[in-house]
C-alpha cells in the first residue's frame, strides 16, 4: 500500500478526470465526511467513475436512449466510513464542492493505492513450504498465457488446500477482475470477452491441479494468489 493522504474540499475545490496510471492496480477513498454536511454545509464532492462503456462509446450507442450524466459516470456520495476500491486505470475525478469553507465540514478523505500486490498464506502451510509448489504450478500457466491475445490488469484467486495430501480442494475467484484484453491484439472479430473467458480457464486449469506438501499436522491452507497481466508480461 502507498501512504496515505488525508485531502478536504471545500468550496470551488474538485478534481477533473484523470486515471491514476501507475500507481497502483487498485485505488482506495475511505470518506470522513459527516453524513450531516454533505447536502446542508455543502454539496457536490461525489467521486466519479466513467463507466466503461464510455469508453467504447460507439459499440452500444443507441439514437434511441437518452444520454445524461448518470448513464455516463458512477456518482459516489462521501458517505461517513465508506469504503470505496477501484480500477484507477478508469478516468475518475471528484465533482465540484459548493458552500463549506470550514474544513471540519468539507469533503474530507484518505486515499491511496494498493501497490504490488503479492500471495498471502493462511493456514497450516508457511510461505516457504509452499512457494516452490506454487511456483511450479506457475511456470506452465505463464506458457500457456503467452500463447493468448495480451491482456492487463489483475485477476486474483484463493486457493484452498487440502492438509492430508497437498490437492487443491477449491479455487475460488476471481475475487478481484479488472482485466481488459488489449484490442489491438485480437483477431478480426475475435470477442474480448472470450478472451478473458480463455484465460479464466487457464488459470483454473493451473491451480487446479496444483500440488503442494500436506501439512504436518494435516490442517488446511489458504493461499490468495493476485495475478498481475502487464504491458508484454504474456
Amino acid at each position: 500500500m502507498t501512504p496515505i493522504w488525508l485531502s478536504y474540499y471545500i468550496d470551488g475545490s474538485r478534481q477533473e478526470l484523470h486515471a491514476d496510471v501507475p500507481h497502483g492496480p487498485w485505488a482506495f477513498v475511505i470518506s470522513l465526511t459527516h453524513d450531516a454536511d454533505h447536502g446542508s454545509a455543502f454539496t457536490g464532492g461525489e467521486t466519479m467513475i466513467l463507466e466503461p462503456r464510455v469508453l467504447d462509446y460507439w459499440r452500444t450507442f443507441s439514437s434511441s436512449e437518452v444520454v445524461e450524466l448518470p448513464s455516463l459516470m458512477t456518482l459516489h456520495a462521501p458517505k461517513f466510513n465508506r469504503l470505496l476500491a477501484f480500477d484507477p486505470r478508469m478516468p475518475h475525478g471528484v465533482r465540484i464542492v459548493e458552500g463549506t469553507r470550514d474544513p471540519t465540514r468539507a469533503r474530507i478523505v484518505l486515499h491511496g493505492w494498493f501497490a504490488e500486490p503479492a500471495p498471502f498464506f493462511e493456514g497450516a502451510l508457511s510461505e516457504e513450504q509452499a512457494t516452490d509448489a506454487l511456483q511450479d504450478a506457475l511456470d506452465p500457466l505463464f506458457e500457456r498465457l503467452a500463447e493468448l491475445p495480451l491482456a492487463i490488469g489483475v485477476l486474483t484467486l484463493r486457493l484452498h488446500i487440502d492438509g492430508t495430501d497437498g490437492s487443491v480442494r477449491n479455487v475460488e475467484g476471481p475475487l478481484t477482475d479488472t482485466l481488459v484484453a488489449r484490442p489491438q491484439t485480437l483477431a478480426e472479430h475475435e470477442d474480448p470477452a472470450a478472451v478473458r473467458e480463455e484465460i479464466w480457464a487457464a488459470v483454473l486449469d493451473a491451480m487446479s491441479s496444483a500440488r503442494f506438501p500436506a501439512s504436518a499436522d494435516g490442517g488446511d491452507s489458504w493461499i490468495t494468489l493476485p495475478l498481475v497481466f502487464d504491458d508484454g508480461d504474456q
